[in-house]
């Protein structure tokens, strides 16, 4: 029970709506979403080197939403690797070394202020080429309402 609160406290700092960077870092939050869960955050000598955070918001626009997203990675030192379209979802892949990161946005066709980002920060090779469909060990992967790993 004495971990409770400062789960909260996590919880409470890395979804807040005015937080325009993940946690105490320099990845940048997908624009336009709210961050729901954020997990699985590493820190290597005080940098974050991998988290993974499940967003929802409004997708009206889609190309603002990934245009003011690959801005502000931009703007904080990441450059691009590469983007690609899949149906409704877009995959922007980020470096800056010796980390990648992934966001894949999602367009929920039945009530599209709901629809579905998931950010990807790792360290080293990039899993899958040109976005990782799974997590690196392949224990998590993507959630629902996105599209399924190119082959």
């Amino acid at each position: 029970m004495r971990s409770l609160p400062r789960i909260l406290l996590v919880l409470l700092v890395g979804c807040s709506a005015d937080n325009t960077m993940v946690l105490d870092s320099d990845i940048p939050n997908v624009s336009g979403f709210d961050a729901l869960v954020t997990r699985d955050v590493t820190r290597t000598a005080g940098v974050m080197s991998s988290v993974e955070v499940i967003y929802r918001g409004d997708v009206t626009d889609t190309e603002t939403n990934i245009t003011e997203t690959r801005q502000i990675f931009l703007d904080h030192g990441w450059t691009v690797v590469s983007e690609q379209a899949r149906g409704e979802t877009t995959i922007l892949n980020f470096a800056k070394a010796p980390r990648w990161a992934t966001v894949q946005i999602a367009l929920n066709q039945i009530d599209p202020m709901m629809s579905p980002a998931l950010l990807r920060v790792g360290t080293g090779a990039a899993p899958g080429v040109p976005a990782p469909a799974a997590s690196p060990d392949r224990a998590i992967g993507p959630p629902d309402g996105f599209a399924p790993a190119p082959f």
